[in-house]
């Protein structure tokens, strides 16, 4: 088997409606939300739909909240904790995946946003800046794991919403 055909295969995952969806091919989509800076789209074998963690585009972040009447002049490590920010960028990333034709189980459930850049030092990305999806997981659980059970996901069928071993199979 080729390593890119390895790759295709790694970002496969099963959700628990029984679709497949393509984790590196929706983030491509969903980067080009101007309010993305960066994203990992986490998906669960027990969610019908993905979720995503996000590192927001700072300063069209400050310019969308301002033109919502917003105050942008938080710091940004308040903004990402607000769930009503979570709320916009939800909506807004969902937007362009409609555009780009997305539908049910390719359009996100939840987002945890972080101010924090993600860095080769920190490991959650490579030197050539390729996430490393499962330590991102693993660094934002807690989140994943909330956003989950608020979005009503729960444990279906006993399944954990970060079984690795289930959900990215290497």
């Amino acid at each position: 088997m080729t390593a890119e055909a390895w790759n295709s295969i790694k970002n496969l995952v099963k959700l628990a409606n029984g679709e497949y969806i393509a984790l590196e091919r929706l983030e491509s989509i969903y980067k080009s939300c101007n309010l993305v800076a960066n994203i990992c789209v986490h998906a669960s074998t027990s969610a019908n739909q993905p979720m995503a963690i996000i590192i927001p585009h700072e300063a069209h972040l400050r310019n969308y909240l301002a033109a919502k009447g917003l105050d942008a002049t938080a710091e940004l490590g308040v903004l990402t904790a607000d769930k009503q920010v979570a709320e916009f960028v939800l909506k807004e990333v969902n937007a362009v995946g409609k555009k780009n034709g997305f539908k049910g189980a390719e359009l996100l459930e939840a987002v945890v946003l972080t101010p924090d850049e993600w860095t080769p030092e920190s490991g959650l990305v490579t030197a050539a800046q390729k996430i490393q999806r499962v330590k991102i997981a693993k660094a934002f659980e807690s989140q994943i794991k909330v956003r989950f059970l608020s979005s009503g996901v729960g444990h279906c069928g006993g399944t954990d919403p970060l079984d690795f071993q289930a959900v990215y199979k290497h």
